[in-house]
């Protein structure tokens, strides 16, 4: 799935759907394999892209307590 397709919250829960079968099917292409790793890397790239002059985001309109709560939610979730 395309990110650019993303229109929805379904469209999101069927990209977390494909990333997660793409890291079982498809590990070796990936950089990040551990969820600290994965993780660390996030916020890396989260802060060095935010200062790029590539940056396309506009981080002020992103909901950041909500993205914060959906990944600790993964921590607890059954």
């Amino acid at each position: 799935m395309e990110i650019e397709k993303i229109g929805g919250k379904e469209d999101f829960v069927r990209f977390l759907y494909c990333l997660a079968a793409d890291c079982r099917s498809c590990g070796g292409e990936w950089a990040n394999l551990s969820i600290p790793a994965f993780l660390e890397q996030m916020a890396g790239w989260i802060e060095d892209f935010s200062q790029s002059p590539m940056n396309d985001m506009d981080w002020e309109a992103l909901d950041f307590k909500a993205f914060a709560r959906m990944l600790y939610m993964g921590k607890i979730y059954e």
